[in-house]
């Protein structure tokens, strides 16, 4: 007897028992009420978690512990004597009930200074008043964005160009930042980040751009784009909006039924993983206490994948990203039971460490048909922590084998992605560093183990400094792999700074060093920086990012989700249309696409399976009042091409068929020419569905349908004349393709209305 399946059975049956009428009144979620409590391994990993972030020190630490913070700065001040230092606890304390998200607290600290000290003299007045006010008006902001924005959310909150239904209610916030924002500009008129403050403040109040100032206007014109079909966002009426702070996601099939579901994280240390199981009806159950995860908290990224074979979705919760030396917290493999419930296997599989991370892959580094794992961890002056490469030992554990890997260079990376750049077979890593020069190992192909040598500076990929998501993809369709690294906003200039900046077209030496990377794969070991020619020109301050086809043209195209920790950093996530593989176009706008609210994790995967790909974005900060609603905006203009969607499933290599290329030769208006695809979650932040989802075009056919496995021999399957439109599974070995029946869905979309 099979008992897995009979546990299966029992759970699918158990849960069609769920109690259906929780639904959320303004929404199409289902909450399924049946409590699993956690196993003995998860329980171990939810203490030692819990164990490592509260041996954090409040005070050391900058990103975590906000309200904590305030207390004891607040304790502190009480027994300091009136005078410059106060002074300057004063402005800590107001800081941190800001980023705790005691917003009137804040202003009550600020409001106070202000007004106590503006009539007294004393050394650097103008200028301690002058950031007061500032933080002033970045609070009364912060207020209005929580009584109209999050407490009131509709579809179209902090989306710009604000459309009326986006506009704010509640006027007190933005008004009161508005005034504080002017008495700014008075004094120092070319402040960038307040003057796109007050735009957006006039935005919220509908009196952009007629109310403001000429000399600081945005002008009209950078919103107008290319026509490009809206986007709505569908995450509220779904009841898939999480209201968290940054964190990760996955959108893959983990129960098995053929549809897409919703797996999410954020990074806050009591923040729960969140399961919202598609329940082919058009709308989502959220299955969270179903599935033994009841406790399981924290974590920036997810990335998933089946890396035991067994045929379930598992994936691993990455911790302890931007705390530095104390962000030693363990991260998390979570195993897929396959009755529904998921546990902790971090110690059992051997991949237990406590090293500060964001980011890792899975693929097949030795090609012997089971997927290893990858970590890229964050090093410092504060503290060194090397990468770690664990072999998968085939029997649901691994090894630690990165001394003998020959990858032991050390940096602060954010982001690492593999794929075949050499075309021999074996999948490479790429490595993008925060602070330092990005990184290319060469995979060897060894024989015994696993060997990379790393890429010589002269292939010219290195750049950006300061980097953050990338991805290896095919953006042209050459059969040849290419780079994309993003570029993200230093430490001295906010990422509205920037944005500003660009805007003004203001001469920056700097600028070079924000905007993204494009290298093209020249298909003879050596690379070619396109990203001018590609468009690619403006800075971004990207941290999420992902890449998929939104349009069904067989071209990629990319979501950047933009921002940093600072309140400042509300400017627009934005999207890219690959225009025929040469160069691509900023649809942001047009699209629907900028939200403002910071963005971090992304997925691209056709989650109503009708043929196109939906868009999954996690938004919120990096402190604990920073929190937002994720968004899913649904796709309304796929489908007018031709697509194919394709699960892979591998035998001699690994199940999940990560690293496979899918070469589909097709016809269109006259022309031959193929669109390629490799298997995999896309983008270091953020998790793409393992299925393959290929535009065509206009193709009518696939002439040719190739699909090349990632195992040694490089096993080809080959099919001719495959239809469009269709969800197919294929085998590796097997001589058919496999009609799986599944049929479109239509999202539920119910009344989701402001205020």
């Amino acid at each position: 007897m099979n008992w897995g399946r009979v546990k299966a059975g029992i759970f699918v049956c158990f849960l069609l028992a769920c109690n259906h009428s929780d639904n959320h009144e303004s929404s199409g979620l289902v909450i399924c009420t049946t409590k699993v409590k956690p196993d003995k391994a998860t329980l171990q990993m939810i203490d030692k978690i819990q164990a490592a972030f509260k041996s954090i020190d409040p005070m050391q630490a900058e990103y975590i512990f906000n309200t904590r913070r305030a207390e004891l700065l607040k304790k502190k001040m009480d027994d300091m004597k009136p005078g410059p230092e106060r002074n300057l606890v004063v402005y800590d304390y107001g800081i941190e009930l800001l980023r705790a998200g005691q917003t009137d607290q804040a202003i009550e600290v600020f409001e106070n200074f202000n007004n106590f000290y503006k009539d007294k003299f004393f050394i650097n007045k103008d200028k301690i008043l002058l950031e007061f006010r500032k933080q002033l008006a970045i609070s009364y902001l912060r207020k209005g964005e929580q009584e109209n924005c999050i407490f009131n959310h509709n579809n179209e909150s902090c989306i710009i160009p604000l459309s009326p239904k986006g506009q704010h209610i509640n006027k007190e916030g933005s008004s009161k930042a508005i005034e504080y924002l002017t008495e700014c500009l008075e004094i120092d008129p070319f402040d960038f980040e307040n003057q796109y403050l007050l735009n957006i403040a006039y935005m919220t109040l509908g009196g952009y751009p007629d109310q403001v100032p000429e000399e600081f206007l945005i002008p009209q014109s950078y919103f107008d784009q290319h026509n490009f079909p809206k986007f709505h966002d569908i995450a509220g009426s779904l009841g898939v909006d999480v209201d968290h702070m940054s964190g990760g996601v996955c959108l893959d099939d983990f129960n098995n039924d053929g549809y897409l579901d919703i797996m999410v994280s954020s990074w806050g240390y009591k923040d729960q993983i969140r399961y919202f199981e598609n329940d082919r009806m058009g709308g989502y159950i959220d299955k969270t206490s179903a599935t033994g995860l009841l406790g399981v908290t924290g974590g920036l990224n997810l990335k998933h994948a089946d890396y035991n074979n067994d045929g379930f979705v598992d994936f691993i919760i990455l911790r302890g990203s931007w705390l530095e030396n104390f962000g030693k917290i363990p991260n998390s493999l979570i195993r897929n039971n396959g009755d529904g419930t998921f546990t902790d296997v971090t110690l059992e599989a051997g991949v237990y460490s406590e090293e500060p991370t964001q980011t890792a892959i899975w693929a097949d580094f030795n090609l012997d048909g089971w997927l290893d794992l990858f970590i890229a961890n964050e090093s410092s002056d504060k503290g060194s922590f090397g990468c770690e490469l664990y072999v998968n030992n085939g029997n649901g554990t691994f090894t630690n084998k990165t001394m003998e890997s020959g990858i032991t260079e050390i940096g602060y990376f954010k982001g690492v992605d593999s794929g075949d750049l050499n075309n021999d077979g074996y999948p490479d890593i790429y490595l993008s560093n925060f602070n330092g020069k990005n990184l290319l190992y060469y995979n060897e192909g060894a024989q015994q183990g696993i060997s990379f040598r790393m890429a010589p500076d002269s292939l010219g990929i290195s750049d950006p400094i300061h980097s953050f998501s990338t991805w290896i993809f095919d953006y042209n369709n050459d059969g040849n792999e290419d780079i994309f690294v993003s570029a993200y906003s230093d430490v001295e200039r906010s990422a509205a700074n920037i944005f500003m900046a660009n805007l003004r077209l203001l001469e920056d030496p700097r600028v070079e060093q924000r905007t993204p990377r494009l290298y093209r794969n020249n298909g003879d070991g050596t690379f070619t920086n396109v990203s001018h020619e590609a468009g690619l020109t403006e800075p971004l301050s990207t941290m999420g990012c992902n890449f998929g086809d939104l349009d069904n043209d067989g071209y990629l195209d990319f979501y950047a989700a933009t921002g940093d920790p600072s309140y400042i950093s509300i400017v627009p996530n934005k999207m890219y249309r690959n225009v025929q593989g040469e160069s691509f176009e900023d649809v942001t706008f047009s699209g629907g696409f900028g939200h403002i609210q910071k963005g971090h994790a992304v997925g691209f995967a056709d989650l109503d399976m009708d043929g196109d790909q939906d868009i999954y974005a996690v938004l919120g900060g990096a402190y604990e009042g920073d929190n937002f609603r994720n968004v899913l905006f649904e796709n309304p203009v796929g489908n007018q091409n031709n697509w194919i969607n394709i699960e892979l499933e591998g035998k001699t290599c690994n199940r999940s068929a990560i690293g496979a290329k899918i070469i589909a030769t097709i016809e269109e208006n006259g022309a031959v020419r193929n669109v390629y695809h490799t298997v995999g979650t896309g983008a270091s932040f953020g998790g793409n569905s393992l299925l393959a989802e290929i535009g065509l075009g206009k193709a009518m056919t696939i002439k040719t349908l190739e699909i090349i496995w990632p195992d040694k021999a490089r096993t080809s399957s080959v099919f001719e004349n495959v239809p469009v439109n269709q969800v197919v599974k294929i085998t590796e070995g097997d001589a058919e393709i496999k009609a799986t029946g599944l049929t479109p869905l239509t999202f539920i979309k119910t009344a989701h209305e402001h205020h």
